[in-house]
């Protein structure tokens, strides 16, 4: 029974990064900055897995191998709204994008909130950015990840590359 509302936070959270990123590609927002390029796929999205977690020697599967997850988000300006959801994991504790390829650790550059659960789990909101970060995140979203991390996975509990369609 929970699967269901996993799937349906998953399904709204991508319809509306696609539809934001529609409204703005029409738009759909006034001013415009550096990290605003009219016409830009502004979506961005992450599958998340414990597979897909990294120990520091660049190892993967260093995550929770049942854990599971989706994020979804659309930029505007320096607000980046997201929805993230969660299944299979422990009560989580943090949620971050890090800067750091598919086998590298880095650095956080946005906290994210964390899902109030792990099995499902879900949480959404919006954060404000650094101008040139949102831009290098835009720029090559695939150097960056979205990973949860949860109180026995300290690294890391799921974890998934930005990319966008």
């Amino acid at each position: 029974m929970r699967t269901p509302i996993a799937v349906s936070v998953a399904a709204i959270s991508g319809a509306a990064a696609v539809f934001g990123a529609g409204a703005l590609a029409n738009g759909g927002s006034g001013a415009q900055s550096a990290a605003q390029v009219p016409g830009e796929n502004r979506a961005l999205f992450a599958v998340l897995s414990g597979k897909k977690e990294v120990d520091d020697e660049g190892n993967r599967g260093a995550g929770d191998r049942n854990g599971r997850g989706t994020f979804s988000a659309t930029v505007d300006g320096d607000q980046l709204c997201f929805g993230l959801t969660v299944k299979n994991l422990d009560m989580p504790g943090a949620a971050h994008i890090h800067r750091g390829g598919k086998r590298r650790n880095g650095p956080i550059v946005v906290p994210l909130e964390h899902p109030g659960n792990g099995d499902p789990g879900a949480s959404a909101g919006c954060v404000t950015v650094d101008e040139d970060t949102v831009a290098a995140i835009l720029r090559r979203p695939g150097r960056y990840y979205v990973n949860v991390h949860t109180a026995a996975f300290g690294g890391g509990a799921v974890r998934g590359n930005l990319f966008r369609r």
